[in-house]
Parts: C-alpha cells; structure tokens; sequence
C-alpha cells in the first residue's frame, strides 16, 4: 500500500463582530475550494477538519472529511491542538493548511508539495520558513520534538531549527503568499483569475468597495506612474515588482520580523513613516504621499506597534476598508479618513497587504497584458 499524506485544515470559521465575520466567512469558502482540489488528489489520505463552525464542518463532512469541533469554552492553543490530532490520527506524513492560505494554489501545485515529502525524508516543505501559513513535513513525528508553538507561524522554522529537518520554502507568489487575514486581503484577491468557485461566489456577494484596487491595477503597467508601498516590505518582493511591472515604485521597508523577533511584544517597533505622522500629523503626511505617487499601501500594523496601540480586530478591519465612522482611537480614525479622502488610491491592511496583496495585483495585470521585458 503506497503511503499518504494526512491532511490537517484548520479552520476557525467564528468571529465576534459582522467585520470580522467576512474575513471568517471568505476562509471558509475558500477551504471548501482547497479541500475539493485536495480530495481529487491520490497523493492525500485521510482529511481531518478542526473548526469552530458546525455549518462549515457539515459541508467539509460532505468531502469525507473527519470533522473535529474545537472544544467549546477552551482557551485555543494551536500547537498543542495540532500535536493532538497529529497523535490521534498517528499521521506519518501531515500537511498543514490554516483555512486562510493556500486559496490560489492550483490541484497540480498540492500535488507537488505532496510528492516532495513523500519521496523525501528529514523535510518540511512551506509557504514561509518565518511566517508559516501551511506546511507539510516527512517524518510526522519531528513535530513531537518541539515546544508546541501557540500560533502556526513558527511551525516551518521549529521543524527546520529545532527538530532539524531542511526546509524548503516555496517560491514566492500569490498562491504561497496570501493569507486571507483581513478584508484588504479579500479585495486583493477577488481580482486574482485563479480564485475559487465558492470563494468567488462569496466575495461577490458581499459586495466588498474594490474601486481604489481597480485604481491601482492599471497603474502598474504605466512607466509614467509611481506606486509607494510602506511596511514590512521583503527584498523579494521589491526584487519582483521590478521585473513584474512598469511603473516606478517609493519602497519604505522597515520592521520586518517584528512580531517574531518579539520587538511588538516589547514596545520596540520603530518606523521612520511613524515618526513623519508624529510630527507633521496625519493630514500632512498624507498630502505628501499624495504628492510623492499616484497610489500607496500602507502596511498599518507598523504603524500602530510604533505608536503602542493595540486596536481590536474589529477596528482594524474598519480602517482597512476605509470606515472611520467605526472607529474610536483618534489616530486610526484620523489616519482612516486621510487615506479615504486622499486624491491617490490608497490601500491599508496588514503585512499580506504588502505580500501576497501586492503579487496578486501584479500577476492580475499580468494575465490582462503583454509580457513585460526587463
């Protein structure tokens, strides 16, 4: 009997307000797209679900799905759920997916990530070494050796550095990069050609504003316009917009790792962009921006870790969709109303903004343009 690779999909599938419900929602259309793909697969064995959302999980059971409910009134821990279900299920080759990756990977590109760990020991195959969305590893038993993590983050890098196995990260693109955490990342998606069925049929219904989106993607085919991108930026991607676009781009990359390296946790993030809205104001800063591009997105975490806020979810989310009206910290929803009323498309979000946001633009304009040539 040829051996398998378990599948283990997580996803929560909850929320505590309406905001955070469409990004709750969108992950579970979008898992239901990704377990379809995956069931077609002779590469994938058993398929195990952990959800929270007992709708979600009937549909899942409807793909032959083993459905583990979350338990209810437990304080999650994802490291410590993973190594149950991994011993549960005696998984000698697990794969990995949070239920906001993976969206625009292809069946033929599981496919791939499947035969590696099957033909290859003393490996993990990811999305990310530092920031893990999904994962798969050969032996299975590599992820007992570690301190279970409490967020799937660091799964590739404890496999790589603390159960030493070689990691191999997959090239970056918006099917590895994009994780759909938050409503910008949903409106960068919904023009991507590889979108899913369901998935596409959600986002259509609710009816997310993509009008600065839309603003920005011809953009990026004109040698005449300039783009600024500010955040957690990484050298590959200023390296792919080169190569991948026309326009000329203002990068501002600062605190990457910020979260990882526990400089969030500390108070410590320090940002240049930060440091501009404490002095000149908001309004300022973004007439400048205004002056200096034709478009911005703005990565707002390092913004708000600069500053030392903490807003919830729910707040984060309104000023990614340029709602001040829902927000109640006065810089957020100063910097909210700026970047609505500003004379440019701006976009905010988190680091998938500047990400697998930021590929899913480009390769979009890729597929409705002639090649570029660098």
């Amino acid at each position: 009997m040829q051996p398998t690779v378990t599948l283990f999909l997580f996803v929560k599938g909850t929320a505590t307000s309406p905001i955070e419900n469409l990004v709750a929602q969108a992950q579970c259309a979008a898992a239901l797209d990704t377990l379809e793909k995956l069931c077609a697969l002779p590469e994938i064995g058993a398929r195990v679900v952990a959800t929270a959302n007992a709708e979600f999980a009937a549909r899942a059971a409807a793909f032959g799905a083993h459905i583990e409910m979350d338990p209810p009134g437990d304080t999650f821990h994802w490291g410590n759920r993973l190594a149950a279900l991994l011993d549960k299920y005696r998984a000698a080759i697990p794969l990995y997916i949070g239920g906001g990756s993976g969206a625009l990977m292809s069946a033929a590109d599981w496919s791939a990530l499947a035969q590696r760990v099957l033909r290859e020991t003393n490996l993990v195959v990811t999305n990310n070494y530092y920031s893990c969305d999904f994962a798969a590893w050969s032996p299975g038993d590599a992820f007992a050796r570690l301190a279970p993590p409490a967020l799937d983050n660091d799964l590739a890098f404890r496999l790589g550095e603390r159960a030493g196995l070689r990691v191999d990260a997959l090239p970056k693109n918006a099917a590895t990069q994009l994780d759909m955490d938050t409503p910008t990342d949903l409106i960068t998606i919904s023009f991507h050609p590889a979108i899913g069925e369901r998935l596409r049929a959600f986002l259509d219904a609710i009816s997310l504003d993509t009008t600065r989106a839309a603003q920005i993607l011809p953009l990026l085919g004109d040698r005449d316009k300039t783009l600024l991108a500010a955040g957690r930026v990484s050298a590959s991607m200023t390296l792919f917009l080169e190569r991948s676009t026309r326009c000329q781009w203002r990068i501002l990359s600062e605190e990457r790792g910020m979260r990882a390296s526990g400089r969030e946790e500390r108070g410590e993030v320090r940002s240049l962009l930060g440091f501009y809205l404490d002095s000149a104001g908001v309004r300022t800063v973004v007439a400048a921006l205004a002056r200096l591009a034709d478009a911005a997105l703005i990565d707002t975490r390092v913004l708000f870790a600069h500053r030392h806020l903490r807003p919830s979810a729910s707040e984060r989310f309104h000023s990614d969709l340029l709602q001040p009206e829902h927000i109640a910290d006065p810089f957020i929803r100063e910097l909210t109303a700026a970047a609505r009323d500003a004379p440019i498309p701006i976009l905010l979000g988190g680091h998938s903004l500047v990400s697998g946001g930021m590929y899913a633009l480009a390769e979009t304009r890729l597929t409705h343009s002639t090649p570029i040539v660098v």
